[in-house]
């Protein structure tokens, strides 16, 4: 079924269509009733031209709230898509931003690339090159367990301001590689990777990559690959520091600065696994379950039973998908402002070194912006249930 030049449609297994915004890289899982109405929407000029052409099932009020959803989506909005040409390979800042969790402001588009690049990630990707990373993993992990006397020796006192600043160094670049291995997972299993940047992650510094593409892999494996190559590569880069630190310990020369920066890689790899905010483990936990949106469909299920006096303009899901729903949107509404606290805790530390006392105001400032958007998210939740 044919849409608009701004949009992409791609057909599952199951059944239903994964379409796809191709400025805004925005996808969306629809049945067929519903994409029939989009091809209206994206046809006619309002809503009642579309709602007098329409010869299906969808009731009034859902062909309303499909409407509003789509537009929301930014997919009645033909805003031409990006080419292919070099304006795709320069960075570009980006200065509005809907999802204050994630505020993108800096972004290339990384394709070309890794197209270019394709021999050398099918070697780093090779079967037998992943054995070779699984067996240094397992090999730093046992120098770990088994070698205390080393660990023992280290102490805080070895370690100054130049120090910390180039473990710093070392786990931003890390970041890098982490990124990039998504990119390569997702190019190497035929996807494309449309932008990679800079971002503002619950108000901390990081990069991401848009890996939006394993949406379309057939293969349930395949996706759980792409989202967990970061953290694997994280692993890889933790056991070269253990093994090269354990290496010249044996021969009188320890660095202490290579095992701290294990350890402070290793503690953010697990921090990445967390499934209750948008990092690599939510991700693997929504392709695992194939439950799209997962955490938009869980708080919208969790408010509908805080409020079960009202109607849901929501379809019904199983009692297994529900209670999925329930349980994850429990969980999430739970440790989502716990992990806003511990964020501005972290801000207002790293200020008051230097801006003393004005940095509980700043941090006081930031607070009643996070209460704005919490309550503006509240009134959404709100409306879609």
């Amino acid at each position: 079924m044919e849409l608009a030049r701004h949009l992409e449609v791609h057909e599952t297994d199951n059944g239903q269509y994964l379409v796809q915004h191709i400025a805004s890289h925005k996808y969306v899982k629809l049945g067929v009733r519903e994409l029939e109405f989009l091809r209206l929407l994206t046809q006619e000029a309002d809503l009642e031209s579309a709602k007098s052409q329409y010869i299906g099932s969808l009731t009034d009020e859902e062909r309303s709230f499909l409407y509003d959803k789509f537009k929301e989506w930014g997919f009645l909005d033909s805003t031409p898509a990006e080419t292919n040409g070099d304006s795709q390979k320069k960075w570009k800042l980006n200065w509005k931003f809907d999802d204050i969790t994630a505020i993108k402001f800096l972004s290339v588009n990384p394709d070309s690339w890794l197209t270019s690049m394709m021999p050398v990630i099918r070697a780093l990707l090779h079967p037998v090159a992943i054995i070779l990373y699984t067996l240094l993993i397992l090999t730093a992990g046992t120098l770990l367990v088994r070698d205390e006397t080393i660990i023992n020796g280290i102490s805080f006192d070895q370690f100054g301001f130049g120090s910390y600043v180039m473990i710093y160094i070392m786990l931003l670049l890390t970041t890098v590689v982490h990124e990039f291995a998504h990119g390569m997972a997702c190019k190497y299993y035929g996807g494309r990777v449309k932008q990679m940047g800079v971002m503002l992650f619950y108000l901390s510094p990081a990069m991401y990559c848009d890996v939006s593409d394993t949406y379309k892999f057939k293969k349930k494996r395949h996706k759980l690959s792409v989202l967990f190559a970061g953290i694997f590569s994280q692993w890889i880069m933790t056991s070269i520091a253990f093994v090269l630190y354990y290496t010249l310990a044996s021969y009188q020369m320890p660095i202490p600065v290579l095992f701290l920066y294990g350890i402070a890689n290793l503690g953010l790899s697990m921090i990445n696994m967390l499934p209750l905010v948008k990092l690599d483990g939510y991700w693997m936990l929504s392709h695992g379950l194939g439950i799209t949106n997962l955490r938009t469909k869980a708080f919208q299920a969790f408010f509908k039973l805080l409020t079960p006096w009202r109607k849901s303009k929501q379809g019904s899901q199983n009692m297994k998908e529900r209670s999925i729903l329930l349980v994850y949107g429990f969980a999430a509404s739970l440790f989502t402002p716990c992990f806003w606290g511990w964020g501005l805790y972290s801000i207002q530390q790293r200020m008051y070194s230097f801006l003393g006392a004005t940095s509980f105001i700043i941090t006081a400032g930031i607070a009643c912006v996070l209460l704005y958007h919490g309550a503006k998210f509240m009134i959404k939740m709100n409306k879609a249930v």
